[in-house]
């Protein structure tokens, strides 16, 4: 029983160590952000390694503004969650940053993204406990939000895990869904 606990504990303490950081307010605004990347504009899907997966569907909503529908479907291939943000960039330093909006009006999460092949993406989210522990401000504002992110943007501890993107159909989704099916996943 209390191998149990321990393992409990562990477990819950590593899903709070992976949480994005969320704010009342957002890093620029819409009329700030600079106009999106169209390839992102496709069906994305992430595998997970006990079988469970993401999808990602992206539309354009505005000139600089994403329409993003979220799926996450546990390992027997169940919905688990659904969810859909708006999304829109602004470059920080070397890298397009992205305000994620979400449906509770005035909750944003934030987001690097890259490319790592012609079909690939990765997106990694600025993490909770590093920003509780650095971001020392009584008051959260955009502007000295944004400078303690511009001031931070390549501290790689800033950041979760990156979360490996495919864009749906393509050869490396293909490629990958081969390797979890013959995995057992």
């Amino acid at each position: 029983m209390k191998k149990l606990y321990y393992i409990t504990l562990v477990l819950v303490g590593l899903t709070f160590m992976a949480c994005p950081y969320e704010s009342k307010v957002e890093i620029n605004t819409y009329e700030e952000s600079i106009k999106t990347d169209k390839k992102l504009l496709d069906e994305w899907v992430s595998f997970h390694e006990e079988g469970g997966r993401e999808e990602l569907s992206i539309a354009k909503l505005e000139r600089a503004v994403l329409q993003v529908y979220h799926k996450q479907f546990g390992k027997n291939n169940k919905l688990e969650v659904r969810e859909s943000y708006r999304v829109y960039a602004t470059e920080v330093g070397e890298y397009e940053l992205f305000n994620i909006e979400t449906k509770d009006e005035g909750r944003y999460l934030f987001a690097k993204y890259g490319w790592t092949g012609k079909n690939e993406i990765y997106i990694q989210f600025i993490d909770a406990a590093f920003m509780e522990n650095n971001f020392t401000e009584d008051t959260v504002t955009t502007k000295n939000l944004r400078a303690f992110i511009t001031e931070n943007v390549n501290t790689e501890k800033m950041y979760g895990d990156k979360i490996e993107f495919y864009r749906k159909h393509s050869p490396e989704y293909e490629k990958v869904r081969i390797f979890m099916r013959k995995s057992g996943f």
